[in-house]
């Protein structure tokens, strides 16, 4: 019986229910990184610069070769992921899209970013302009 069980366990999980192991209260995010779109070799300088964010933080971009970068008030960088033109996501969940040529910044779930202060809201939406 316990053989059953763990069997029908690891099958649900390899079936794609991992809801049935997480649990409804449970909030993850899957992040498929790194994702299969490429940047074209100078599309990111539309978005390397400095954003103030509505709670004073300032998060600016850079670029390292292939590599895109998030650094929030002079803290670690945080590695993004390029999901699809103007949009990516942090290994934590956070999605970070650029809109109207980079004039604009909306960050999704900005909770999972490393912050100096800890939220306790979830599902944050963050925008800023430049």
């Amino acid at each position: 019986m316990k053989k059953l069980m763990m069997l029908s366990a690891v099958a649900a999980l390899m079936l794609g229910g991992s809801a049935y192991a997480a649990g409804p209260e449970t909030t993850t995010v899957q992040v498929n990184a790194p994702s299969s779109y490429k940047l074209a070799p100078d599309e990111f300088q539309a978005y390397a610069y400095g954003y103030r964010l509505d709670d004073g933080n300032l998060i600016k971009f850079t670029q390292s070769g292939r590599k895109y970068w998030a650094r929030m008030n002079n803290g670690d960088r945080i590695e993004l992921y390029a999901m699809q033109p103007g949009v990516f996501m942090t290994a934590g969940g956070a999605r970070i899209e650029f809109q109207e040529q980079g004039d604009l910044l909306v960050i999704n779930n900005y909770e999972r970013l490393p912050l100096p202060v800890a939220l306790h809201a979830v599902n944050v939406r963050m925008i800023a302009a430049r």
